[in-house]
């Protein structure tokens, strides 16, 4: 019965008896390792610019007119930079160690305009309240206020004082303004110029009719405060429908008016060739001051088929014509000036690109950067003294997407010094871009020195550090005989699993060889971890 035993520790090393061949006959086969390292550096640059306009003519906030116009400016600016490292090892003959860098920076830049009119309001009864008021020269500051069971409310509107020919003075007494949307009776009373008291407001309800009769949505009842608010008139309703604008809701006819937007108004964008013109946008263009004048002004600079939300950015960043101009570069081949795209240009001015930033780097020979390399470059703050810097130690003409690597990866000259003090001179840009992202430190290089490797090439380097390799781990295969193992040959050791320990082992069972590359085929044909 015994004889039927098996001990399995001894069963496994059965399997292994023919793979003692692979030490003494020839290699076959490859390993290939690919260490991929991608230190992604993202520079996003979001200057967010939202000018933020409300529109509170009358000071309407009982159904709150107030008309917001969200003119956000987003550039986001992409600086990837890539540097790819890929050792590739081949366990052959002579292993072939290749690393491959590319440092691809792709700034992208994506400003989006979005302008939104939020016309909205607590909807309410309105039509009692109390008031407070101040005269201010000609004008009288209302403030209405309400409470009632849902909620509490109030509304700041200015009037004309000329509105209001007989105001009690120092006593109660009653007063009223009327305008086509209704009437608005006061009761209270002036001491000098500030007055207090209550108010009740009547509707027309045919001029609510009339509204609706022109194809305005979604009017109520409700809506007959606003519309007296702004003071909307008969006259200023069929403008609006004389114009395109028929299917409009009230909310809009309200913000509409509220920013007295008038037909020369529409005229003025429709003649510019914006023939399809929302209410949103006539609203955001008025909001934003947008006249004919700054339409002209910048189609004059170059930009002659710019969009309405292009022209709500450019404004929202205070690009003028003169900021335009002072951009302009050296002529293409249609024989016509360079300019950036109008979406690049509002990131350039958001992020505060001017003349003088762009000319500042022909004193170190940059004379021509491209566009999108000039904003990645601006929201990495590189500076000409940064560029000179290299200049300094022998870096010329360097590209302007290696100057974004580098900034990228925080290596400056002082990083660049520390090696050549190491004895590394005129290290590639691209080489220096692998070593700072793998964090390879001339430290890192002594201690290979300190164990006899001499004079080790940069592109060595970077596979020993992506593989984890040091001084330590070669130190193990030294106790056990293996010592001058080629440089190229460890990131195979270390990417097979070929540890000392693990040679060790494999020594202990009889299977003993002077090249530790058949302990690498050994270790990839048959690795205890399978059984």
């Amino acid at each position: 019965m015994n004889s039927k035993k098996l001990n399995i520790s001894n069963w496994k090393y059965f399997f292994l008896l023919p793979l003692t061949a692979l030490l003494e006959g020839p290699l076959y086969g490859q390993v290939v390792v690919t260490p991929v390292i991608n230190p992604v550096v993202t520079v996003n640059a979001n200057p967010v610019v939202s000018p933020v306009v409300t529109a509170n003519v009358n000071a309407v906030v009982s159904p709150v007119v107030r008309t917001n116009v969200n003119a956000v400016v987003t550039p986001v600016v992409n600086a990837n930079v890539h540097p790819f490292v890929n050792p590739v090892v081949n366990v052959n003959v002579n292993p072939v160690v290749a690393p491959v860098v590319n440092a691809n920076v792709n700034p992208v830049v994506a400003p989006m305009v979005n302008v939104d009119v939020n016309v909205s309001g607590v909807w309410g009864d309105r039509t009692e309240g109390s008031w407070f008021a101040e005269i201010r020269g000609d004008k009288v500051r209302i403030e209405f206020r309400g409470d009632d069971e849902d909620n509490n409310w109030s509304s700041n509107s200015d009037f004309m004082l000329s509105d209001f020919p007989s105001l009690p003075r120092g006593q109660k007494g009653e007063f009223s303004l009327k305008r086509e949307a209704g009437t608005m009776l006061f009761t209270g009373k002036f001491d000098d110029s500030m007055g207090y008291g209550h108010y009740k407001f009547t509707a027309d309800k045919a001029f609510n009719d009339f509204v609706k009769s022109q194809g305005i949505t979604n009017v109520e009842d409700r809506n007959s405060f606003s519309f007296f608010m702004v003071n909307l008139k008969k006259s200023y309703v069929e403008m609006v429908a004389r114009n395109g604008f028929k299917d409009i809701s009230g909310n809009h006819l309200v913000s509409m008016a509220a920013l007295k937007v008038d037909e020369p108004y529409i005229k003025m964008w429709k003649d510019n060739g914006f023939a399809d013109i929302t209410p949103n946008e006539l609203v955001a263009g008025k909001s934003m001051h947008i006249h004919e004048a700054y339409i002209k002004e910048i189609r004059d600079a170059g930009y002659t088929d710019i969009s309405f939300h292009q022209l709500i950015a450019f404004k929202s960043q205070d690009i003028t014509g003169d900021y335009i101009k002072s951009l302009r570069k050296e002529k293409n081949d249609d024989g016509k000036d360079e300019l950036p795209p109008a979406n690049q240009l509002v990131a350039y001015k958001s992020m505060n690109i001017d003349a003088d930033y762009v000319n500042s780097f022909k004193a170190v020979g940059y004379d021509n950067i491209p566009y999108n390399q000039l904003t990645a470059m601006k929201s990495m703050d590189i500076t000409p003294e940064f560029v000179k810097g290299f200049i300094d130690l022998g870096y010329k003409d360097i590209p302007a997407h290696d100057l974004i690597a580098l900034k990228s990866q925080n290596i400056d000259a002082a990083y660049i010094k520390s090696f050549e003090d190491a004895g590394y001179k005129n290290i590639p840009v691209h080489d220096l871009v692998a070593l700072k992202s793998q964090d390879i430190t001339p430290e890192y290089i002594k201690g290979f020195e300190a164990i006899g490797y001499k004079d080790i090439a940069i592109h060595s380097l970077i596979p020993l550090k992506s593989m984890d390799i040091t001084p330590e781990y070669i130190n193990g295969f030294k106790k056990l005989g293996f010592t001058d193992i080629p440089l190229n040959e460890l990131p195979g050791l270390k990417s097979t699993g070929v540890t000392p320990e693990y040679v060790a082992s494999m020594q202990e069972k009889g299977f003993k060889s002077t090249d530790l590359r058949k302990y690498m085929r050994l270790k990839n044909a048959f690795s205890e971890d399978k059984q």
